[in-house]
Protein backbone atom coordinates (compact mmCIF):
# COMPACT_ATOMS: atom_id res chain seq x y z
CA UNK A 1 0.00 0.00 0.00
CA UNK A 2 1.12 3.58 -0.87
CA UNK A 3 0.78 5.49 2.00
CA UNK A 4 -0.23 8.81 0.22
CA UNK A 5 -3.35 6.98 0.38
CA UNK A 6 -3.25 8.11 3.53
CA UNK A 7 -3.59 11.36 2.77
CA UNK A 8 -6.96 13.72 1.77
CA UNK A 9 -6.79 15.53 -1.46
CA UNK A 10 -6.32 18.72 0.45
CA UNK A 11 -3.38 17.13 2.03
CA UNK A 12 -1.84 15.74 -1.10
CA UNK A 13 -2.48 19.38 -2.70
CA UNK A 14 -0.47 21.14 -0.12
CA UNK A 15 2.40 18.79 -0.12
CA UNK A 16 2.60 19.33 -3.69
CA UNK A 17 2.89 23.24 -3.33
CA UNK A 18 5.43 22.64 -0.65
CA UNK A 19 7.89 20.19 -2.71
CA UNK A 20 7.03 22.49 -5.74
CA UNK A 21 8.17 25.83 -3.81
CA UNK A 22 11.27 23.72 -2.80
CA UNK A 23 12.10 23.09 -6.43
CA UNK A 24 14.38 25.98 -7.41
CA UNK A 25 13.35 27.50 -10.34
CA UNK A 26 15.81 28.65 -13.34
CA UNK A 27 14.99 31.13 -15.53
CA UNK A 28 17.35 31.64 -18.66
CA UNK A 29 17.32 34.16 -21.03
CA UNK A 30 18.15 33.11 -24.74
CA UNK A 31 18.32 29.92 -26.57
CA UNK A 32 21.29 30.11 -28.23
CA UNK A 33 24.60 27.92 -27.46
CA UNK A 34 25.06 29.35 -24.16
CA UNK A 35 21.34 29.02 -23.30
CA UNK A 36 21.26 25.46 -24.20
CA UNK A 37 24.48 24.37 -22.62
CA UNK A 38 23.07 26.56 -19.40
CA UNK A 39 19.94 24.60 -20.21
CA UNK A 40 21.61 21.32 -20.20
CA UNK A 41 23.59 21.72 -16.79
CA UNK A 42 20.74 22.67 -14.93
CA UNK A 43 18.81 20.05 -15.71
CA UNK A 44 20.84 17.67 -14.24
CA UNK A 45 19.74 19.61 -10.84
CA UNK A 46 16.39 18.55 -9.30
CA UNK A 47 15.46 22.51 -11.42
CA UNK A 48 12.39 23.72 -12.84
CA UNK A 49 14.07 25.41 -16.09
CA UNK A 50 11.94 27.81 -18.30
CA UNK A 51 14.43 29.32 -21.24
CA UNK A 52 12.51 32.48 -23.25
CA UNK A 53 13.48 33.14 -26.50
CA UNK A 54 12.21 35.77 -28.18
CA UNK A 55 12.43 34.45 -31.70
CA UNK A 56 10.83 31.60 -33.46
CA UNK A 57 13.58 28.60 -33.43
CA UNK A 58 16.73 27.89 -31.18
CA UNK A 59 20.83 28.82 -32.31
CA UNK A 60 20.85 32.71 -31.81
CA UNK A 61 23.50 34.15 -33.97
CA UNK A 62 24.05 30.79 -35.69
CA UNK A 63 20.70 31.11 -37.33
CA UNK A 64 20.73 32.91 -40.55
CA UNK A 65 17.95 34.57 -42.38
CA UNK A 66 18.11 37.25 -45.38
CA UNK A 67 15.94 39.92 -43.61
CA UNK A 68 17.62 42.81 -41.75
CA UNK A 69 16.01 45.54 -39.95
CA UNK A 70 13.20 44.07 -37.80
CA UNK A 71 11.56 40.77 -37.49
CA UNK A 72 7.49 39.58 -37.80
CA UNK A 73 7.31 40.88 -34.34
CA UNK A 74 8.86 43.83 -34.75
CA UNK A 75 12.10 43.07 -32.41
CA UNK A 76 15.52 43.89 -34.05
CA UNK A 77 17.11 41.26 -35.95
CA UNK A 78 18.73 38.71 -33.79
CA UNK A 79 21.70 37.32 -35.80
CA UNK A 80 24.51 38.41 -37.63
CA UNK A 81 24.87 35.60 -39.75
CA UNK A 82 25.90 36.23 -43.79
CA UNK A 83 25.68 33.68 -46.54
CA UNK A 84 28.59 31.32 -46.83
CA UNK A 85 29.61 31.67 -43.46
CA UNK A 86 32.40 29.35 -42.46
CA UNK A 87 33.26 29.04 -38.92
CA UNK A 88 36.63 30.63 -38.01
CA UNK A 89 37.76 28.18 -35.69
CA UNK A 90 38.19 24.63 -36.21
CA UNK A 91 35.26 22.50 -35.37
CA UNK A 92 37.41 20.29 -32.47
CA UNK A 93 37.63 24.00 -30.74
CA UNK A 94 34.24 24.76 -30.79
CA UNK A 95 32.87 21.41 -29.99
CA UNK A 96 30.74 20.63 -26.28
CA UNK A 97 33.35 17.65 -24.46
CA UNK A 98 30.39 15.38 -24.88
CA UNK A 99 28.98 16.50 -28.06
CA UNK A 100 31.27 16.43 -31.34
CA UNK A 101 30.85 18.15 -34.70
CA UNK A 102 30.56 15.56 -36.52
CA UNK A 103 31.84 16.42 -40.40
CA UNK A 104 34.90 15.62 -42.45
CA UNK A 105 35.97 19.16 -42.58
CA UNK A 106 37.72 20.93 -39.48
CA UNK A 107 35.90 24.45 -40.55
CA UNK A 108 32.20 23.89 -41.16
CA UNK A 109 29.15 25.77 -42.24
CA UNK A 110 26.84 27.63 -40.69
CA UNK A 111 23.83 25.98 -41.05
CA UNK A 112 25.95 22.46 -40.01
CA UNK A 113 26.93 24.46 -36.72
CA UNK A 114 23.13 25.20 -36.20
CA UNK A 115 22.01 21.76 -36.73
CA UNK A 116 24.57 20.61 -33.77
CA UNK A 117 22.64 22.36 -31.94
CA UNK A 118 19.24 21.35 -32.61
CA UNK A 119 20.37 17.71 -32.21
CA UNK A 120 22.12 18.70 -28.93
CA UNK A 121 18.47 20.22 -28.04
CA UNK A 122 16.68 17.42 -29.02
CA UNK A 123 18.85 14.25 -27.53
CA UNK A 124 18.98 16.03 -24.17
CA UNK A 125 14.99 16.88 -24.00
CA UNK A 126 15.70 20.96 -23.64
CA UNK A 127 12.87 22.00 -25.86
CA UNK A 128 10.36 21.08 -24.01
CA UNK A 129 12.21 23.41 -21.60
CA UNK A 130 12.23 26.58 -24.28
CA UNK A 131 9.33 29.16 -24.37
CA UNK A 132 9.54 30.82 -28.08
CA UNK A 133 8.57 34.10 -29.35
CA UNK A 134 8.84 34.98 -25.26
CA UNK A 135 10.42 38.56 -24.67
CA UNK A 136 11.69 39.03 -21.42
CA UNK A 137 11.31 42.61 -20.49
CA UNK A 138 12.68 43.11 -17.28
CA UNK A 139 14.63 41.39 -14.52
CA UNK A 140 14.57 42.88 -10.94
CA UNK A 141 15.11 41.62 -7.50
CA UNK A 142 12.91 41.07 -4.94
CA UNK A 143 13.41 41.98 -1.66
CA UNK A 144 11.16 39.93 0.26
CA UNK A 145 13.04 36.65 2.59
CA UNK A 146 13.20 34.57 -0.38
CA UNK A 147 15.26 36.93 -2.29
CA UNK A 148 13.83 35.88 -5.81
CA UNK A 149 13.85 37.60 -9.15
CA UNK A 150 10.66 38.50 -11.04
CA UNK A 151 11.11 38.59 -14.45
CA UNK A 152 8.39 40.21 -16.67
CA UNK A 153 7.64 38.55 -20.00
CA UNK A 154 6.17 39.28 -23.24
CA UNK A 155 4.37 36.33 -25.45
CA UNK A 156 4.80 37.86 -28.40
CA UNK A 157 2.37 35.96 -29.90
CA UNK A 158 -0.01 36.59 -27.96
CA UNK A 159 0.59 40.32 -26.85
CA UNK A 160 0.16 39.34 -23.55
CA UNK A 161 2.85 39.77 -20.25
CA UNK A 162 2.94 37.47 -17.56
CA UNK A 163 5.13 38.22 -14.40
CA UNK A 164 7.20 35.17 -12.92
CA UNK A 165 9.43 34.49 -10.39
CA UNK A 166 12.66 32.58 -10.07
CA UNK A 167 15.66 31.32 -7.91
CA UNK A 168 18.08 31.88 -10.40
CA UNK A 169 18.65 33.90 -13.50
CA UNK A 170 21.05 33.38 -16.22
CA UNK A 171 21.63 35.84 -19.07
CA UNK A 172 22.73 34.33 -22.44
CA UNK A 173 21.60 37.14 -24.98
CA UNK A 174 23.86 36.92 -26.73
CA UNK A 175 26.84 39.41 -27.51
CA UNK A 176 27.05 39.89 -31.68
CA UNK A 177 23.54 41.96 -32.05
CA UNK A 178 23.75 45.11 -31.28
CA UNK A 179 26.65 47.27 -33.51
CA UNK A 180 29.45 49.42 -32.76
CA UNK A 181 29.65 52.26 -35.07
CA UNK A 182 32.20 54.54 -34.93
CA UNK A 183 31.61 58.45 -35.10
CA UNK A 184 33.96 60.02 -37.32
CA UNK A 185 33.72 63.34 -38.43
CA UNK A 186 31.93 64.18 -41.77
CA UNK A 187 29.76 60.73 -41.31
CA UNK A 188 26.33 62.56 -41.53
CA UNK A 189 26.83 64.47 -44.63
CA UNK A 190 28.50 61.26 -46.64
CA UNK A 191 26.01 60.71 -49.56
CA UNK A 192 26.58 56.92 -49.91
CA UNK A 193 25.36 53.82 -48.13
CA UNK A 194 26.32 53.14 -44.59
CA UNK A 195 25.79 50.30 -43.02
CA UNK A 196 27.26 47.62 -40.05
CA UNK A 197 28.02 44.27 -41.02
CA UNK A 198 25.61 43.00 -39.11
CA UNK A 199 23.48 43.56 -41.88
CA UNK A 200 25.05 42.52 -44.37
CA UNK A 201 24.08 39.45 -46.41
CA UNK A 202 25.14 39.00 -49.84
CA UNK A 203 28.06 40.06 -52.03
CA UNK A 204 25.89 40.68 -55.28
CA UNK A 205 24.25 43.69 -53.54
CA UNK A 206 27.68 45.33 -53.92
CA UNK A 207 28.51 44.37 -57.70
CA UNK A 208 30.28 47.07 -59.47
CA UNK A 209 30.66 49.43 -55.88
CA UNK A 210 33.40 51.12 -54.25
CA UNK A 211 33.60 49.36 -51.64
CA UNK A 212 35.30 50.80 -48.15
CA UNK A 213 35.49 48.07 -45.40
CA UNK A 214 36.52 49.39 -41.87
CA UNK A 215 38.04 46.86 -39.75
CA UNK A 216 40.16 43.80 -39.56
CA UNK A 217 38.26 41.02 -37.73
CA UNK A 218 36.34 38.26 -39.09
CA UNK A 219 33.77 40.15 -40.41
CA UNK A 220 36.19 42.09 -42.26
CA UNK A 221 38.17 39.88 -44.24
CA UNK A 222 34.90 37.13 -44.86
CA UNK A 223 33.33 40.11 -46.60
CA UNK A 224 36.44 41.03 -48.67
CA UNK A 225 36.97 37.79 -49.59
CA UNK A 226 33.68 38.06 -50.92
CA UNK A 227 33.08 41.14 -52.46
CA UNK A 228 36.50 41.41 -54.25
CA UNK A 229 34.94 39.47 -56.37
CA UNK A 230 32.10 41.45 -57.96
CA UNK A 231 32.77 44.91 -56.24
CA UNK A 232 34.65 47.60 -58.84
CA UNK A 233 37.33 48.69 -55.93
CA UNK A 234 37.73 46.79 -52.43
CA UNK A 235 39.40 49.10 -49.56
CA UNK A 236 40.46 47.50 -46.01
CA UNK A 237 40.61 50.48 -43.18
CA UNK A 238 42.14 49.66 -39.80
CA UNK A 239 44.48 50.58 -37.11
CA UNK A 240 46.98 47.96 -36.54
CA UNK A 241 48.53 46.39 -39.66
CA UNK A 242 49.92 43.18 -38.42
CA UNK A 243 46.69 41.86 -36.99
CA UNK A 244 46.34 40.08 -40.70
CA UNK A 245 47.70 40.55 -44.17
CA UNK A 246 44.56 41.30 -46.60
CA UNK A 247 46.85 40.15 -49.48
CA UNK A 248 44.13 38.42 -51.38
CA UNK A 249 46.11 38.30 -54.69
CA UNK A 250 46.84 41.69 -54.91
CA UNK A 251 42.92 43.16 -55.30
CA UNK A 252 42.60 44.46 -52.47
CA UNK A 253 43.85 48.17 -51.00
CA UNK A 254 44.81 48.89 -47.21
CA UNK A 255 44.52 52.00 -45.89
CA UNK A 256 45.51 53.53 -42.20
CA UNK A 257 42.43 54.61 -39.99
CA UNK A 258 40.09 56.90 -41.05
CA UNK A 259 40.67 60.94 -40.28
CA UNK A 260 36.81 61.93 -41.21
CA UNK A 261 33.94 61.77 -44.30
CA UNK A 262 33.78 63.44 -46.89
CA UNK A 263 30.25 63.71 -48.87
CA UNK A 264 31.49 61.64 -51.82
CA UNK A 265 34.52 59.51 -49.72
CA UNK A 266 36.93 59.37 -47.38
CA UNK A 267 40.55 61.04 -46.12
CA UNK A 268 42.71 58.40 -44.27
CA UNK A 269 44.86 59.89 -40.89
CA UNK A 270 47.63 59.42 -43.47
CA UNK A 271 46.77 62.35 -45.61
CA UNK A 272 45.15 60.21 -48.79
CA UNK A 273 41.61 60.05 -50.12
CA UNK A 274 38.98 57.83 -51.55
CA UNK A 275 35.98 58.21 -53.06
CA UNK A 276 33.31 55.10 -52.26
CA UNK A 277 29.75 54.35 -53.08
CA UNK A 278 29.55 52.00 -49.94
CA UNK A 279 30.80 51.87 -46.76
CA UNK A 280 30.50 48.93 -44.60
CA UNK A 281 31.52 49.26 -40.59
CA UNK A 282 32.53 45.71 -39.40
CA UNK A 283 33.61 47.65 -36.06
CA UNK A 284 32.34 44.65 -33.44
CA UNK A 285 29.07 45.36 -31.23
CA UNK A 286 28.72 46.54 -27.91
CA UNK A 287 27.11 44.16 -24.72
CA UNK A 288 23.67 44.77 -24.06
CA UNK A 289 20.67 44.32 -21.08
CA UNK A 290 18.17 46.59 -21.58
CA UNK A 291 15.94 44.00 -19.68
CA UNK A 292 18.13 44.10 -16.24
CA UNK A 293 16.74 46.89 -13.88
CA UNK A 294 19.01 49.21 -12.07
CA UNK A 295 18.33 47.04 -9.34
CA UNK A 296 20.20 44.12 -10.61
CA UNK A 297 23.34 45.93 -10.10
CA UNK A 298 24.67 45.27 -13.33
CA UNK A 299 26.40 48.54 -14.92
CA UNK A 300 28.12 49.21 -18.08
CA UNK A 301 30.91 51.39 -18.40
CA UNK A 302 33.01 51.40 -22.33
CA UNK A 303 31.96 47.68 -22.88
CA UNK A 304 32.93 46.87 -19.55
CA UNK A 305 30.53 44.58 -17.54
CA UNK A 306 30.84 44.63 -13.87
CA UNK A 307 30.67 44.22 -11.35
CA UNK A 308 31.23 40.20 -12.21
CA UNK A 309 33.03 37.32 -10.25
CA UNK A 310 35.61 35.50 -12.92
CA UNK A 311 33.52 37.51 -15.92
CA UNK A 312 30.26 35.46 -15.29
CA UNK A 313 28.78 36.01 -11.59
CA UNK A 314 26.82 39.07 -10.76
CA UNK A 315 28.80 39.65 -7.39
CA UNK A 316 25.63 42.30 -6.19
CA UNK A 317 23.09 39.78 -6.93
CA UNK A 318 24.49 36.11 -7.08
CA UNK A 319 22.18 34.18 -7.52
CA UNK A 320 22.29 35.78 -11.38
CA UNK A 321 25.09 34.71 -13.95
CA UNK A 322 25.42 36.73 -17.13
CA UNK A 323 27.25 34.00 -19.63
CA UNK A 324 29.29 34.42 -22.50
CA UNK A 325 30.93 37.92 -21.68
CA UNK A 326 34.21 37.09 -22.58
CA UNK A 327 35.72 37.57 -26.02
CA UNK A 328 38.75 36.33 -28.20
CA UNK A 329 38.77 33.16 -26.45
CA UNK A 330 37.07 29.56 -27.54
CA UNK A 331 33.42 31.01 -27.34
CA UNK A 332 31.10 27.47 -26.64
CA UNK A 333 34.32 26.32 -24.24
CA UNK A 334 33.94 29.60 -22.05
CA UNK A 335 30.21 29.19 -21.77
CA UNK A 336 30.44 25.10 -20.85
CA UNK A 337 33.07 26.35 -18.27
CA UNK A 338 31.09 28.93 -17.02
CA UNK A 339 27.46 26.88 -16.76
CA UNK A 340 29.30 24.31 -14.86
CA UNK A 341 30.81 26.77 -12.14
CA UNK A 342 27.51 28.49 -11.84
CA UNK A 343 25.44 25.53 -11.09
CA UNK A 344 28.03 24.49 -8.80
CA UNK A 345 27.33 27.60 -6.58
CA UNK A 346 23.54 27.49 -7.78
CA UNK A 347 23.13 24.08 -6.42
CA UNK A 348 25.12 24.44 -2.81
CA UNK A 349 27.82 22.42 -4.40
CA UNK A 350 30.08 24.83 -3.85
CA UNK A 351 29.84 27.96 -1.29
CA UNK A 352 30.10 31.00 -3.01
CA UNK A 353 32.61 33.52 -2.09
CA UNK A 354 31.70 36.62 0.31
CA UNK A 355 31.51 39.99 -1.63
CA UNK A 356 34.80 41.21 -0.31
CA UNK A 357 36.50 38.35 -2.27
CA UNK A 358 34.71 38.61 -5.59
CA UNK A 359 35.68 42.38 -5.64
CA UNK A 360 38.91 41.36 -5.03
CA UNK A 361 39.48 39.17 -7.46
CA UNK A 362 37.52 41.27 -10.42
CA UNK A 363 39.92 44.21 -8.75
CA UNK A 364 43.21 42.21 -9.59
CA UNK A 365 42.08 41.03 -12.99
CA UNK A 366 41.22 44.62 -13.71
CA UNK A 367 44.20 45.66 -13.01
CA UNK A 368 46.66 43.34 -14.40
CA UNK A 369 45.01 44.00 -17.46
CA UNK A 370 45.90 47.70 -16.78
CA UNK A 371 49.31 47.07 -16.12
CA UNK A 372 49.83 45.58 -19.73
CA UNK A 373 48.27 48.53 -21.02
CA UNK A 374 44.40 47.33 -22.50
CA UNK A 375 41.97 49.91 -23.09
CA UNK A 376 38.48 49.25 -20.34
CA UNK A 377 37.34 47.53 -23.77
CA UNK A 378 39.24 45.22 -23.47
CA UNK A 379 38.23 43.78 -19.94
CA UNK A 380 36.34 40.74 -20.86
CA UNK A 381 39.18 40.07 -23.60
CA UNK A 382 41.42 37.29 -23.57
CA UNK A 383 44.23 37.56 -25.75
CA UNK A 384 47.47 36.62 -25.48
CA UNK A 385 48.01 34.37 -22.11
CA UNK A 386 44.76 35.83 -20.47
CA UNK A 387 42.58 33.29 -22.68
CA UNK A 388 44.51 29.98 -21.40
CA UNK A 389 44.32 31.34 -17.79
CA UNK A 390 40.96 32.10 -17.36
CA UNK A 391 39.70 28.66 -18.43
CA UNK A 392 42.23 27.30 -15.80
CA UNK A 393 40.90 29.59 -13.73
CA UNK A 394 37.28 28.66 -14.23
CA UNK A 395 37.85 24.78 -14.03
CA UNK A 396 40.20 25.06 -10.99
CA UNK A 397 37.48 27.50 -9.21
CA UNK A 398 34.59 24.61 -10.18
CA UNK A 399 36.66 21.70 -9.38
CA UNK A 400 35.85 20.84 -12.95
CA UNK A 401 37.64 19.02 -15.71
CA UNK A 402 39.91 21.49 -18.17
CA UNK A 403 39.53 22.35 -21.08
CA UNK A 404 42.31 19.31 -23.34
CA UNK A 405 45.79 20.64 -24.14
CA UNK A 406 44.73 19.46 -27.83
CA UNK A 407 42.37 22.23 -27.62
CA UNK A 408 43.98 24.73 -26.64
CA UNK A 409 47.10 24.28 -29.68
CA UNK A 410 44.24 23.19 -32.18
CA UNK A 411 43.39 27.72 -31.48
CA UNK A 412 47.23 28.76 -31.35
CA UNK A 413 47.64 27.39 -34.51
CA UNK A 414 44.49 27.97 -36.07
CA UNK A 415 45.08 31.55 -34.90
CA UNK A 416 48.86 31.83 -36.14
CA UNK A 417 47.49 30.79 -39.52
CA UNK A 418 44.36 32.34 -40.07
CA UNK A 419 46.74 36.04 -39.35
CA UNK A 420 49.31 34.62 -42.08
CA UNK A 421 46.47 33.60 -44.54
CA UNK A 422 43.69 35.29 -44.45
CA UNK A 423 42.24 33.72 -47.83
CA UNK A 424 43.09 29.78 -47.44
CA UNK A 425 43.72 29.46 -43.55
CA UNK A 426 39.85 27.63 -43.33
CA UNK A 427 41.72 25.14 -46.13
CA UNK A 428 43.25 23.29 -43.27
CA UNK A 429 42.06 19.98 -41.73
CA UNK A 430 42.90 18.44 -38.30
CA UNK A 431 42.70 15.42 -36.72
CA UNK A 432 42.71 15.25 -33.01
CA UNK A 433 45.28 12.54 -31.93
CA UNK A 434 44.74 12.69 -27.83
CA UNK A 435 44.45 15.10 -25.15
CA UNK A 436 47.74 16.24 -26.27
CA UNK A 437 48.47 16.22 -29.99
CA UNK A 438 46.70 16.53 -33.23
CA UNK A 439 48.47 16.63 -36.73
CA UNK A 440 47.21 18.17 -40.09
CA UNK A 441 45.55 16.04 -42.62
Amino acid sequence: MYRIAAYSTESFRDLLVIVMERTPKYCIIGAGAAGLICARHASKAAADITVYEQTTRIGGTWVYTDSVGQDQNGLPIHTSMYEGLRTNLPRQTMEFPDWPIVSDKSYVKQEEVLQWLEDYATKFNLLKLIRFEHQVIRVSPTYNKKRKWEVIVKDLKDDRYDTHLFDYVMVCNGHYSHPKIPKYPGKDIFKGLQLHSHDYRKADQFKGQDLLLVGAGYSASDIAIATVKVAKSVTVSYHNPKKVEFDIEGSITVKPDISKLTSTGVEFVDGSQKDFSVIIYCTGYNYTFPFLSVDCGIRLEENHVQPLYKHVININHPTMALIGIPFSCIPTQVVDLQAQLCMGYFTGEKQIPVKDEMLQDMADDVALRRRRGLPRKWMHKMQGDFHSKYYDDLARTAGIQPIRPVVMALFDESMRRRTKDVLRYREDNFEVINDEEFRFL
